[in-house]
């Protein structure tokens, strides 16, 4: 993973981050997306990154967010960053 496709996710995350705080979650949902998003951060800090708990990771915060209108941005964002990283992208996946 290269440092175009890492700096994707990072600004994807801190757009996940900005929609969670606006949106109204029980205590632990919030919680728990914090800990994903803090999971994939961790990855990407490491000299080599995990492409797979990455994916795995950002599809279930997307998925997480996918029914909330509110998040959509963010959504989209996870989106275009899991394509720019090569990355599958699943959490569509049912709807």
């Amino acid at each position: 993973m290269d440092g175009a496709q890492q700096a994707a996710i990072h600004q994807a995350l801190m757009t996940v981050q900005h929609a969670v705080t606006r949106m109204s979650f029980r205590g632990c949902d919030q919680d728990d997306l914090t800990e994903a998003i803090d999971r994939v951060e961790e990855q990407l800090h490491v000299p080599h990154p995990n492409a797979s708990l990455i994916s795995q990771f950002l599809n279930s915060i997307a998925r997480s967010l996918r029914a909330q209108p509110e998040a959509r941005e963010a959504c989209l964002a996870i989106e275009d960053a899991i394509g720019k990283a090569g990355l599958p992208s699943t959490w569509q996946t049912g709807i």
